[in-house]
């Protein structure tokens, strides 16, 4: 199994990597500094960015929820409970802490100076008790760590997610139950219950399917869950521009399948990935990408005319860009303050 559960950590990254560039594709606002327009090259550039964005960019977050419960409970016993808790202190509560104190700090400095004009999509800081303590906790001026915030009370929530997917057969039932969640209420408790699915389905998975998840496919079945892809990529496309209307849990069942279909299409390309030193920085990317992507947009529209193709380059350069500069950044950072790095990143190997 050693050898299996190596090529799964190196899918595992190279999915997440791919999924924290459709992230920053979300995350930009490019759009939104350029006065609204209906010619052709608008609506390509609009028809792009919400494709990747709501129609393949959808699965991100869900891909993220998926493996951060698979890799918890591929070994998870009540035994193992202490260990895995202060491994996620390291990796995921230090991070959170450090970064929402980081992020608040950021934008107290663009509320009071120059810097506001190069802040997009932040809410500017209003001095306060409770808004000190939802920076802190609560990720308001990070918006981006709402991810992070859920995992950490999943994480909590570890052992009675256990009791319910211990048992193969009481597990299905469970999956099935979160998938329903989504017909009583979209949200608890600052919870997003529309992704509790996609990590109970990952703890299920990393449970009871281990080895089935943790080898790669042959190239007949890649292309298979590939075309499958496909198929539930045009349904949802033709969903997001009202050709056709889809009930809440399909919408969210497709989601699911077009995960796990992704999955196992990316058995074609895994094994020709030769160097994975940039793509194991997915986790920076994901906390700083949100401090340049801005920048960088705001910096395109000021340099470039103020017009659809303008929009159209905007839209497609800054997300690589802001990829660019971050991975480079954080493997510097990698690699020449290791030890500030792993406690601010979290030192992730389970």
């Amino acid at each position: 199994m050693t050898t299996s559960l190596s090529y799964f950590w190196k899918k595992k990254t190279l999915l997440s990597f791919v999924a924290v560039f459709f992230v920053i594709i979300i995350h930009n606002s490019a759009t939104k500094l350029y006065p609204p327009a209906m010619d052709t090259v608008s609506n390509l550039a609009l028809g792009l960015r919400n494709f990747l964005a709501y129609d393949l960019g959808a699965v991100a977050v869900p891909l993220f929820f998926f493996l951060s419960g698979f890799a918890l409970f591929r070994d998870f016993s009540f035994k193992q409970y202490g260990r895995k808790m202060r491994s996620r202190t390291k990796s995921l509560l230090i991070p959170y802490l450090f970064w929402n104190i980081f992020g608040m700090a950021v934008i107290i400095l663009c509320t009071f100076t120059p810097l506001a004009k190069l802040v997009m999509g932040r809410e500017l800081f209003n001095l306060s008790l409770h808004n000190f303590l939802e920076g802190i906790f609560l990720y308001k001026y990070n918006f981006q760590f709402w991810f992070m915030y859920d995992l950490i009370i999943y994480v909590v929530l570890t052992p009675v997610i256990y009791l319910l997917i211990r048992n193969k057969y009481l597990g299905g039932l469970a999956v099935v139950m979160a998938l329903m969640l989504t017909l009583l209420t979209e949200s608890f408790a600052f919870l997003n219950l529309n992704f509790t699915i996609f990590y109970v389905l990952g703890c299920f998975t990393g449970k009871h399917y281990l080895a089935h998840f943790a080898k790669p496919k042959s190239c007949r079945s890649a292309l298979l869950a590939g075309l499958v892809a496909v198929t539930i990529l045009i349904i949802r496309f033709l969903a997001i521009y009202e050709v056709i209307v889809l009930p809440i849990i399909v919408t969210q069942l497709l989601l699911v399948l077009l995960m796990l279909s992704l999955w196992f299409f990316a058995d074609l390309f895994v094994p020709r990935l030769k160097n994975k030193k940039y793509t194991a920085e997915f986790f920076p990317v994901y906390v700083l990408h949100t401090y340049f992507l801005a920048v960088f947009a705001k910096l395109i529209f000021f340099a470039l005319p103020k017009n659809s193709y303008a929009l159209l380059v905007n839209e497609i350069l800054s997300p690589i860009m802001t990829l660019v500069v971050v991975t480079t950044l954080s493997y510097w950072w990698h690699q020449k303050l290791n030890k500030s790095y792993n406690l601010l990143f979290g030192n992730r190997k389970d």
